[in-house]
């Protein structure tokens, strides 16, 4: 079953999956796998417009109800979106989660160094 796309919202979907892949690392699945991913990734502000988004996608496909899109409320939507992702510093993501491990890491040495250290006193070594 092919779809009928309306260009403006095959283009926007086109720059949308681009960015999910170069931005958030999401490469698998469809486009709205991908969505349901980076929703998770974007402020609260810009979910609804994701949700248009791929609502719009959705309705394309269908002769009837593809006259029932609001072609620049989705455009304007997809904009606010890409423009979001654009801004992501991938590094700055990735230097983060690696910050964020390390003090995870740090925290539980820590803790295993303070037990050992109470049940030493505790048994009376220290």
């Amino acid at each position: 079953m092919t779809m009928m796309v309306d260009p403006e919202i095959g283009g926007a979907v086109t720059r949308l999956e681009r960015l999910f892949e170069e931005k958030l690392s999401l490469r698998r699945g469809g486009f709205e796998t991908r969505a349901a991913r980076a929703r998770r990734a974007l402020p609260r502000a810009l979910r609804g417009d994701l949700a248009k988004v791929v609502e719009a996608r959705r309705m394309a496909g269908h002769p009837r109800l593809v006259r029932m899109i609001d072609g620049t409320a989705v455009g304007a939507a997809a904009e606010r979106v890409e423009a979001h992702l654009k801004r992501i510093d991938v590094a700055d993501r990735r230097r983060g989660r690696r910050l964020s491990l390390l003090a995870a890491v740090m925290l539980n040495l820590l803790l295993v160094f303070a037990l050992l250290i109470g049940l030493l006193l505790w048994r009376g070594y220290l």
